[in-house]
């Protein structure tokens, strides 16, 4: 009778490693980054592409975030220094300035009012332009007016303040810087509302080509994820390395828009801080501080949401 014969054993692909329910999770991680690095680098020109189109996206996220952050920065420094300018009419004797004074002080919550006169308003304005030009050197006459400078207890009461102060009689015009805050607000929110309609489109792109690479990935490696999961490998164990994938390319992506963000911001900082020095700018560190995290947190989001959507299809039935 002849000798009963074994059956023969599943042969494992080489690529595959064995699935052990009790190992350690320790020695999990280290294989889902493992493979999920061996997975970045296999794809080559896909994950290129999809670093760069990550990149671009959150470049101009980076981009509108810098923009409203300095026009927050412009509108709380016009907010900290919110007064009402008087400016008095020509030829005034020191009596008639005098009166305004009175007059001034007397309107509800003000609380100073301070005397500028032309000097003080042209060497005021010369020091805003960084002393770089000598405006006197190309000014027949003084043009500034006389002015008086009012503050108030509250910024609410400051356009009462000024409308009653342009009804006097001595006065030219009175302004406060009120309607250029408003108008700061609201480019303020136009430029967060933009970047972030154009990101949006950006990072629907970017995972549209980061779930192509994935997908490259998982229709090459198909069969050995078919045999993981007959040899019971759960949905997840499979899942990981692809979403440990995409967080790279998300990661890397994140660190090359920084770069490059920072570094052209610091140019640009340097550029203008020569030419407007009266332009209040965010420091570099700041921003590189500020958009760091801002940068990886998406990053990283866009990379695994692309990785999920990748693989959902060769694991749902």
């Amino acid at each position: 009778m002849p000798a009963a014969t074994r059956p023969a054993r599943a042969v494992r692909p080489a690529s595959m490693p064995r699935v052990n329910r009790g190992a350690r999770p320790a020695r999990g991680a280290a294989y889902f980054i493992r493979e999920g690095v061996e997975g970045f680098k296999r794809n080559g020109l896909m994950s290129v592409a999809a670093v760069t189109i990550t990149m671009v996206t959150l470049t101009a996220l980076g981009a509108a975030f810098i923009v409203a952050s300095t026009l927050d920065l412009l509108a709380a420094g016009v907010e900290r220094n919110l007064e009402v300018v008087v400016y008095l009419r020509e030829g005034l004797r020191q009596s008639d300035v005098g009166a305004v004074r009175t007059r001034l002080l007397r309107l509800p919550g003000v609380t100073e009012v301070a005397f500028v006169s032309k000097e003080d308003a042209l060497a005021s304005f010369q020091q805003r332009l960084g002393g770089k030009v000598d405006l006197k050197e190309f000014l027949s006459h003084n043009p500034l007016p006389e002015s008086f400078a009012v503050t108030a207890d509250r910024p609410e009461r400051l356009e009462a303040i000024a409308a009653a102060a342009g009804q006097l009689p001595q006065v030219e015009h009175a302004s406060y810087g009120g309607p250029t805050i408003d108008r700061l607000t609201a480019v303020t929110r136009i430029v967060r509302l933009a970047g972030l309609v154009a990101s949006a489109g950006l990072a629907l792109v970017a995972m549209i080509i980061i779930v192509n690479t994935i997908r490259l990935t998982v229709f090459a490696r198909r069969m050995e994820i078919e045999v993981m999961r007959l040899v019971g490998a759960t949905a997840w164990f499979i899942r990981w390395p692809f979403v440990i994938e995409g967080a790279i390319t998300g990661a890397v992506a994140a660190c090359a828009a920084l770069i490059l963000i920072t570094g052209t911001y610091a140019w640009l900082a340097w550029t203008m801080g020569g030419s407007l020095p009266f332009l209040p700018l965010i420091s570099p560190l700041e921003v590189a501080r500020d958009l760091a995290w801002k940068l990886m947190v998406w990053g990283v989001l866009i990379g695994i949401g692309g990785s999920l959507l990748a693989v959902r299809r060769f694991l749902s039935h």
